[in-house]
């Protein structure tokens, strides 16, 4: 995919029903690098030639925004009987997956951040919807799918819009294209549900219903089915946000609603006005809220999620452990031969220094215990600690026992197994799986 001197692709990080996003390195001539983001346009939707028409066009406009809440397109190609768009990398998440992380913590959105959040994202449809040519005329970019997948928070608290790109492409194909407006009816504007031509207000109303959401840590508009949806948005009937979080005052309940109304004329006239508002809300409650704020929320309700990972990963290798040493164990047991060719069974005679598959005090000090034939001594009965610390000097062959595998007593072998055992980590683990190969003669 894609100019394979320009760009060399490295992993694969989403895909949904339009497209599939990719990590990249950009090449330069000189061999500089650059991280980035490629999207690679589903093949099937290439089949369209209006989709590919506006896609084009759209993906022009795009590369003409430049803003720091607005992810920067870099370059727009053709490979493989499709199309990308190589675009900045931004290391973090996008505020739906932060949405499914709230709901599984049982938490929510500090009021001061949520607002913080979305005057950010104005910011950067400010900066969209105000955009002019070289000849002073408006481009008359409007995003038209303002919603949570398309908000990305890196790790550092930045907020950035992306697909500005795709937007008008996907608004405008035909509504049965497959792939293309499902689940998107939650975040839309009456008017453009309604087929009603859309300007930079339809994407306010969109920006609300993310505040309202954020403020009141549920859907606003979802139903059923999609039509029940499209219903909801129909009607626009917004829940007070004051009954739903007692943290939310009256007057940014206001604010939220005023960028919600059903009818554009009442709405907030541009992204920069809504902005100013919320921004003015923080600064009369002297509420200090900045991207470090966002960026240690963020951490905080992932850093569980990283911790309960390693510690998912750590059980199952102690329980593959338990599960090798229980196998072990009912050998000791069964008397009968194992289900691989040249393996016999271990004699129960054998085991007599482990005690009930357990090593004793005597095994540790290289001590024969009592009752062992032959009246074994200590250079015998070999120190565990001596030997794994390299202290023990006596030949193995020395030690007399009628049953050894590779030069080492059975006895000697499942102890040192099972010390291996009580270590963590993968390499453990091989030590182990090693151990008990060599133990079994496969």
């Amino acid at each position: 995919m894609g100019d394979r001197q320009r760009y060399k692709i490295l992993d694969k990080l989403d895909a949904g029903g339009m497209a599939e996003i990719y990590r990249a390195k950009a090449i330069t001539l000189d061999g500089f690098e650059k991280s980035v983001a490629i999207k690679r346009i589903l093949p099937h939707l290439c089949a369209n030639p209006k989709f590919v028409n506006m896609f084009l066009d759209e993906a022009r406009l795009a590369m003409k925004l430049n803003h720091a809440n607005i992810v920067q397109v870099f370059d727009v190609g053709r490979a493989q009987d499709t199309y990308f768009i190589v675009m900045e990398l931004v290391e973090g998440r996008n505020l739906r997956r932060i949405f499914q992380r709230l709901s599984e913590v049982g938490q929510r959105f500090p009021v001061p951040v949520a607002v913080f959040l979305v005057t950010e994202a104005l910011k950067g449809l400010a900066h969209a919807h105000e955009r002019r040519d070289g000849d002073g005329h408006s481009l008359g970019i409007v995003h038209r799918d303002v919603s949570p997948p398309n908000l990305l928070i890196s790790h550092s608290g930045e907020v950035k819009l992306t697909d500005f790109g795709l937007a008008k492409a996907m608004t405008q194909v035909e509504l049965t294209d497959p792939g293309i407006v499902k689940g998107k009816f939650s975040y839309l504007s009456p008017e453009a549900l309604d087929g009603r031509a859309v300007d930079y207000r339809a994407d306010i109303f969109s920006t609300g219903i993310i505040l309202w959401e954020l403020l009141a840590n549920r859907r606003l508009f979802l139903g059923k089915n999609e039509i029940d949806t499209a219903k909801m948005v129909e009607k626009a009937e917004v829940p007070s946000l004051t009954l739903l979080n007692d943290q939310v005052p009256e007057e940014l309940d206001q604010m939220v609603r005023k960028s919600l109304a059903r009818d554009p004329r009442k709405r907030y006239h541009s992204a920069q006005e809504m902005g100013d508002d919320l921004m003015q809300f923080l600064f009369s409650r002297g509420l200090k809220v900045s991207s470090y704020d966002l960026s240690e929320f963020l951490r905080s309700i992932f850093a569980a999620e990283e911790v309960a990972e390693e510690a998912i990963t750590q059980e199952r290798i102690n329980a593959l452990i338990s599960e090798e040493i229980l196998s072990l164990s009912m050998m000791r047991f069964s008397g009968r031969a194992l289900p691989v060719d040249g393996a016999n069974p271990i004699r129960l005679e054998e085991l007599t220094r482990l005690e009930e598959g357990r090593i004793s005090s005597s095994d540790l000090k290289g001590i024969a215990p009592d009752g062992l034939e032959g009246g074994r001594t200590r250079t015998q009965g070999i120190a565990l600690v001596d030997m794994l610390e390299g202290r023990e000097t006596v030949p193995m062959q020395a030690v007399n026992t009628p049953a050894r595998r590779g030069g080492m007593p059975v006895g000697a072998k499942i102890a040192i197994g099972i010390a291996l055992a009580g270590a963590t980590g993968v390499g453990a683990w091989f030590l182990w799986q090693n151990f008990l190969g060599s133990l079994l003669g496969f």
